[in-house]
């Protein structure tokens, strides 16, 4: 059973900037199912295909779809969580999304919970958190101390380029994240991860 808020049944729904953000979040949550001392909240996942529409899409898939369909089906969407990458806000505009504007939006919507999740930098440095299942996927036998590139994107371009394969972001990462030891890449992230495992229900000790 999800867990109760009144009378109606309630859900997290967490936005993610893309298609690499979205593999990963998946098998996340398939991981906390499976680990999980307490049964974790329903939990939706809706692509945004790029940060910049935080500030429109988003509003607009809550109040044209999951709102909608929570008031239909008799449940209540109790946390949307954003997830993002920080490079683009540390290495661009820290200002490309008015997150304050966004949360008492959201609060308007009568959604108790607003989180914010940033992946430092990007959804690459966390894969490569578990080096270890990356290089038993390319085949490598050993693993690599030092990777050239200043972000994740062109470190995991370079670990690819070891195993003369290339690095393709989006839906194309589903084979390397069926790979990865998921407890890992929690591990190395718990504190960030903190608020969207306590809005899931989530038990692990």
């Amino acid at each position: 059973m999800a867990k109760q808020n009144g009378t109606k049944p309630t859900q997290v729904v967490i936005f993610v900037e893309g298609d690499t953000d979205e593999v990963l979040f998946k098998a996340l949550i398939e991981h906390y199912q499976t680990i999980s001392k307490t049964e974790i909240l329903p939990c939706k996942i809706c692509n945004l295909k790029g940060v910049t529409r935080y500030s429109s899409k988003l509003v607009a898939k809550l109040q044209n779809e999951y709102l909608p369909e929570a008031r239909k089906k008799g449940y209540q969407i109790q946390t949307i969580c954003c997830s993002y990458d920080t490079d683009v806000f540390e290495a661009r505009n820290p200002l490309i999304v008015n997150w304050a504007a966004l949360r008492k939006t959201v609060k308007r919507m009568g959604i108790q919970e607003f989180l914010q999740l940033g992946i430092r930098s990007s959804i690459e440095d966390w894969i490569l958190c578990d080096m270890e299942g990356i290089c038993r996927y390319l085949g490598l036998s050993a693993i690599s101390k030092s990777l050239k590139g200043t972000n994740g994107n062109t470190k995991l371009n370079d670990l690819y380029s070891k195993a003369r394969k290339i690095y393709q972001k989006g839906y194309q990462v589903k084979e390397l994240v069926a790979s990865l030891d998921m407890s890992v890449i929690r591990k190395k992230n718990v504190d960030t991860l903190a608020d969207f495992e306590k809005a899931l229900n989530v038990t692990i000790q």
